[in-house]
């Protein structure tokens, strides 16, 4: 059987050249679509392929077309549902453009990252969305041999010039925290997740500008920094202090993952010992217990916009805004409640 694979051979543009009764130069310009051809000519051809099972080389297409079809899309978490939601959004625009997508994950390393960005342009993709943590994005994206367009999602940094599309974090934490404080908490901690990302910083800014209005302070240890996979560290952290806060601003949903355990094995009960508000929304954030107050994201949407921006580098038209900011929504469920009380639940 081993000999039997071995020896088959994949048909080439020559085997359906020879099928069809035409050149190879004709059957070329039918699969590349270089140039026209008749009608009754490239049914003839198309029946072939069909027949013989061939399919073109890409990287010898690609030769003659100047095109790959493939977009490279580099997310931080493949484990993160807030990706999975982004990448639906991207495949909802680029699919219908007959694109095919080479996603990477950098799982937050930025050795990693260095070294995907380098395999998207060997593979020579027609452009990339990033999700990324690197100043190399923008630098590559400046460089005047850059060929490949880049759109970012979800991040950026300061003074980039990259195309971006991300959401207003700064005031969806704002909401969050001013509803805490409006249900009376005075003691308010934040899990902060890491700093060097932006949508980190954001939501730390609306966090502290909440509480600033209202003239509240904040003990620096009720700000924790972690990890986005620990979360239960970072929770237990804050919560095992001698005065601790009444209420967790969290600043992602993987995060959230592990306050919600760190509550649990602390013996503590959400909202009455420790209210949360946690900055994403997935569908188990309604059924966990107690249902979870969120900030939520249009998280498709930002694929979506991100695959458009895209297409309309890769065809050469001008976007109409290199910036787009999207509003977030608060969703205000039962682990919110006011300190010491709870909400009574329905």
């Amino acid at each position: 059987m081993g000999n039997v694979i071995k020896d088959m051979k994949l048909p080439t543009m020559r085997d359906v050249a020879k099928r069809a009764g035409v050149s190879k130069t004709t059957v070329s310009h039918v699969v590349n679509e270089t140039r026209f051809v008749e009608e009754e000519t490239k049914q003839r051809v198309l029946q072939a392929i069909e027949e013989l099972g061939y399919y073109p080389n890409v990287a010898a297409r690609s030769l003659t077309t100047k095109r790959t079809g493939t977009i490279g899309v580099v997310i931080s978490d493949a484990s993160n549902l807030f990706f999975g939601e982004v990448l639906l959004g991207v495949e909802d625009i680029l699919q219908p453009e007959n694109y095919g997508l080479i996603v990477c994950n950098t799982d937050e390393i930025l050795e990693r990252e260095a070294h995907y960005l380098d395999l998207l342009l060997t593979q020579r993709v027609e452009g990339i969305i990033a999700a990324a943590t690197s100043q190399r994005w923008t630098a590559l994206a400046q460089a005047e041999i850059q060929h490949t367009p880049i759109v970012s999602v979800d991040r950026t940094f300061p003074g980039s010039e990259v195309p971006f599309v991300g959401v207003d974090n700064k005031h969806g934490a704002y909401l969050g925290t001013k509803h805490l404080i409006e249900y009376g908490h005075r003691k308010l901690g934040i899990i902060a997740g890491f700093p060097r990302l932006s949508t980190m910083r954001e939501r730390i800014a609306g966090f502290c500008q909440a509480l600033e209005e209202d003239h509240i302070p904040i003990p620096e240890e009720w700000i924790v920094y972690s990890p986005l996979k620990a979360g239960e560290d970072a929770a237990r952290q804050v919560l095992s202090l001698p005065e601790r806060p009444t209420a967790l601003f969290v600043n992602n949903n993987q995060l959230a993952i592990g306050v919600l355990l760190a509550i649990k094995r602390l013996g503590l009960r959400c909202p009455e010992d420790i209210a949360l508000v946690v900055f994403d929304d997935h569908p188990w954030a309604a059924v966990s217990d107690p249902p979870l107050t969120v900030v939520r994201q249009p998280t498709r949407e930002l694929g979506q916009i991100s695959a458009r921006m895209l297409l309309d580098l890769i065809k050469g038209r001008a976007l109409a805004e290199k910036n787009v900011i999207l509003e977030c929504e608060l969703i205000i469920r039962q682990s919110s409640g006011p300190p010491g009380d709870g909400l009574r639940r329905k």
